[in-house]
């Protein structure tokens, strides 16, 4: 059993991290999740809960640009909301905001620390801030392990950003742990997936609709390439984060918008789809992937992104350069080629995606850094 406290941010708009900490608790784990939010994040966008939880509230949304002002701030908060040496160990969720609270906490009571790396590290922090660079480096020389959501962010970073005198000794305390999918999407996967596609053809994406998620580029491609080829219908599922976005999307003769979906619409939706294309930016992971990918729809991805690391290219789908209509119009064309076979590893691909597997992983990685103290 150990006692662990997560810094995570992220939470507040993303509840896959509820895999973990529950499975973490069923295995008799004692666990705190920390989330700092802005006093002026919408409620109705919070997606953490759980008993764990303590959801806090404590600095002002303009704070994001200003890193020293927001993240002391949140120190002293996080110091009054927790007995800080109880814990035997910290999980930092994000190598810049989360990372550089659980370092205060080592360096003021010496418990260790674990911290991930998402790819809003390396395009925010690391290419865009070179000011933030060393504080990046700290966080990684104290930290007792460095995870990576995916290998594309984990060559970046080391071919990028780290010295040469520092490459030996992180990349040795460094490993590649995924995300994975809702048990869900494995026990419903759809294998009477028929190898043939709609006329016109429908493709699907997902996601919360906001400029990260480049609906509107998309949803341009996919007029540009019925124009040039053959007639395409764009189906968009998510909530709606945007209006803006949204307003021109719904002005887009392709486009056919389905609002926020459950785990059962979305599979119906799939159901009925032909593949799935998202050309978000940037993109640590993207669960929606895989989960589209259990319901045997090849899959168009962006290049350089998360998941673009995961299988090689033309096996589950094709990767595709974001502001590349042609490479994007090729894609399209191969997936139709080579739907069935495409289809077929698209379902046997999710196997790479089990929770259960991926938090055995972190159990392990967590004991041996406490036996090693």
């Amino acid at each position: 059993m150990v006692k662990l406290l997560h810094i995570n941010s992220y939470f507040s708009t993303s509840g896959l991290f509820r895999q973990v900490y529950d499975r973490q608790v069923k295995q008799g784990h004692e666990l705190e999740v920390y989330v700092p939010i802005a006093y002026q994040y919408p409620e109705e966008r919070v997606a953490a809960s759980g008993n764990y939880l303590k959801l806090s509230r404590n600095h002002d949304q303009w704070m994001r640009w200003i890193f020293p002002i927001k993240h002391h701030k949140i120190w002293q908060d996080l110091k009054t909301s927790y007995q800080l040496n109880k814990f035997d160990l910290v999980h930092a969720h994000s190598l810049f905001s989360n990372g550089w609270l659980a370092r205060q906490i080592f360096l003021h009571h010496q418990i260790p620390y674990i911290v991930a790396i998402r790819n809003a590290d390396l395009h925010t922090f690391f290419e865009k801030m070179p000011w933030m660079r060393k504080i990046g480096l700290n966080i990684m020389r104290d930290a007792q392990q460095i995870i990576f959501i995916s290998q594309n962010s984990y060559q970046q970073v080391f071919d990028r950003f780290i010295p040469a005198k520092d490459l030996s000794q992180l990349k040795a305390k460094t490993q590649v742990i995924a995300n994975g999918i809702d048990d869900y999407w494995h026990t419903h996967s759809f294998k009477e997936k028929k190898p043939t596609f709609h006329r016109p053809i429908r493709i699907v994406t997902a996601g919360k609709v906001s400029a990260g998620k480049r609906f509107i580029e998309l949803a341009k491609m996919v007029e540009s390439f019925s124009n040039t080829y053959q007639p395409v219908e764009l189906h968009i599922a998510g909530p709606n984060w945007d209006k803006k976005i949204l307003d021109q999307l719904l002005t887009m003769e392709s486009v056919t918008y389905h609002g926020s979906l459950s785990k059962e619409e979305m599979i119906r939706l799939y159901r009925r789809m032909d593949l799935f294309a998202l050309l978000s930016f940037p993109e640590t992971f993207g669960l929606v992937y895989p989960e589209a990918m259990s319901q045997g729809l090849p899959v168009i991805y962006t290049e350089n992104e998360g998941f673009d690391s995961f299988f090689d290219n033309y096996h589950v789908g094709v990767s595709v350069n974001r502001f590349d209509q042609s490479a994007f119009d090729q894609a399209v064309l191969y997936i139709l080629d080579h739907y069935e076979q495409l289809s077929t590893n698209a379902l046997e691909g999710i196997r790479f995606f089990k929770w259960d597997e991926i938090v055995r992983k972190y159990d392990e990685l967590y004991q041996n850094i406490i036996n090693h103290m």
